[in-house]
């Protein structure tokens, strides 16, 4: 677990936020009991988690791909080839979406919008030592890797059975 007593504190306020301002069809599906406290969040994401992310294109297309993503300090974290479509479609349009899920028993959905991690932002080298902690190698080893984070401006969960995952 990455996060600090703040940042749990301000995941927390946007899974509340997004339990308060949901739909009665949503509601009526992602009850209390069924939703993941912050601390379930943090402790069920570690490790590499495989995530589908969306972007649009210029022209307002949708597109979904596949990408592993890291948790660290309550953001999905992720890097990709320079030369990516969704790289194009990040630096045109910044919103983007991600879900984490595993089937029916668990869903992490964040909506926002892009924050390039590059070696002069202040968490990169954090960033990248939780990488090769984590995975086993430096992501630039990989290639010409950019990293990115998703800043959320919503995030909710889901789980089938909440009380099944533990909070540490």
């Amino acid at each position: 677990m990455f996060e600090t007593a703040d940042e749990l504190a301000e995941l927390q306020r946007l899974l509340d936020a997004a339990a308060a301002h949901s739909n009665p069809h949503m509601r009526s599906i992602v009850t209390p009991e069924r939703r993941l406290s912050a601390a379930q969040v943090v402790t069920y994401l570690q490790g590499t988690r495989h995530v589908a992310l969306a972007t649009v294109t210029a022209n307002g297309e949708p597109r979904v791909s596949p990408l592993d993503a890291l948790f660290i300090h309550g953001r999905f974290t992720m890097g990709t080839g320079a030369q990516a479509a969704r790289v194009r479609n990040l630096r045109t349009n910044r919103a983007c979406s991600a879900v984490h899920m595993d089937g029916d028993r668990v869903a992490v959905v964040v909506n926002g919008r892009v924050e390039w991690i590059t070696r002069g932002h202040r968490d990169h080298d954090s960033i990248v030592a939780t990488w090769l902690a984590t995975c086993g190698s430096d992501p630039y080893d990989l290639g010409d890797i950019i990293l990115f984070r998703i800043e959320p401006v919503s995030m909710w969960t889901f789980a089938l059975h909440s009380d099944e995952l533990p909070e540490h």
